[in-house]
């Protein structure tokens, strides 16, 4: 409890100061589990899931991270339920987050549950701003592109250029260590 506090704590007096900052993170919503660009297209009707991501960092991993997400009129998010060691100290709609291991992507932070009755966009708003993991933590605002069947996801994670660039290739421990051999 003491943590999550202390990261509430962080993100409130971080969030001031982030607006003059460059982003330095990019997450995005997606209807693929396995990909964080999968942001538009059909999703069927009725009970949907669609796929939060930080889908890449400049720099250093990050550890806590404040995202607001709204969907269009007729829709309703019922849940969030994180994973990959992601936890969620706000609500399905004001997300509060904290990991450990300083991830920097791209990694599945977690899933929206979803009642689609209409088509369905999906955006952040709020702060969405995301800490670092250096000793002296920083928050940064962050790029991010939403979800949306209806026309262009709102933001534009392809202006965002993450360092190492952006790789979902399959590869075996085996492989890895030959490249140092």
């Amino acid at each position: 409890m003491k943590r999550i506090a202390t990261i509430v704590l962080a993100l409130t007096l971080a969030a001031t100061s982030a607006t003059a900052q460059q982003p330095r993170y990019g997450w995005s919503i997606s209807r693929s589990p396995t990909s964080p660009s999968d942001t538009s297209g059909p999703v069927p009707s009725g009970i949907a899931t669609l796929y939060l991501w930080l889908a890449c960092a400049f720099g250093e991993g990050m550890s806590a991270s404040d995202i607001g997400v709204t969907v269009s009129t007729g829709n309703v998010i019922l849940a969030f339920t994180t994973a990959n060691g992601f936890l969620n100290a706000g609500s399905s709609t004001a997300l509060l987050l904290a990991v450990g291991g300083c991830p920097t992507g791209p990694i599945v932070a977690g899933s929206f549950l979803i009642l689609k009755n209409f088509p369905l966009d999906m955006c952040f708003t709020g702060a969405n701003v995301t800490v670092d993991c250096a000793i002296n933590p920083t928050a940064w605002p962050h790029i991010y592109e939403g979800f949306s069947e209806t026309s262009d996801p709102c933001g534009d994670l392809s202006s965002f250029e993450c360092e190492g660039g952006f790789s979902v290739e399959k590869s075996s421990w085996g492989s890895i260590k030959g490249l140092y051999r």
